[in-house]
């Protein structure tokens, strides 16, 4: 007697899907398949689908049809609910831009990389690697100097140790 009741239950959910839903979805379904048909852009998955049938359904409801024409995804009221509780993560780059804008963006890497492996870059590059090697050596120097100096006169307090030992610049340091 029990699986009767689910056969019939789940016999009347097919029907009530087949009466009722299904002459609503059709049409947004055949019209999304048109668009992705037609549509080179929606080819590279562009398209959110279930946001376009949101979207689809929410316009072309007959109760409202006419007071909904111009809505767009965002400004439908259980979708701004539904995002202030969970926003969307933003599209990936890839889906972000187009064909040209993929390339130019590659090509600049490239470009990029190969001007990094010039010569003269490498030796600026080094140049500069050596520059920031001998101002630590002097920082530390320095720190160390102002650490032993601080000993010797005895005035250290923790707290300046800290910021001399750790070199936490602060406007107020009384090691100045």
């Amino acid at each position: 007697k029990q699986w009767y009741q689910r056969r019939v239950a789940i016999t009347a959910g097919i029907e009530v899907l087949k009466e009722e839903l299904l002459p609503t979805v059709m049409p947004c379904i055949n019209e999304l398949l048109q668009i992705v048909k037609n549509d080179k852009e929606y080819e590279r998955e562009k398209l959110n689908s279930i946001n376009w049938m949101v979207e689809f359904l929410y316009r072309n409801n007959p109760r409202y049809k006419a007071q909904r024409q111009d809505m767009e995804l965002l400004d439908i009221p259980f979708v701004q609910k539904i995002l202030a509780k969970r926003p969307q993560p933003p599209l990936p780059l890839h889906l972000r831009l187009t064909k040209n804008d993929a390339a130019t963006l590659i090509q600049a890497g490239v470009r990029g990389y190969m001007a990094r492996q010039l010569p003269r870059v490498q030796g600026f590059r080094d140049k500069v690697r050596r520059k920031q090697a001998a101002a630590t050596v002097i920082q530390s120097g320095w720190r160390g100097y102002k650490i032993r100096m601080a000993i010797r006169d005895e005035d250290l307090s923790s707290k300046d140790f800290c910021k001399l030992y750790y070199g936490v610049r602060t406007p107020y340091s009384t090691l100045n």
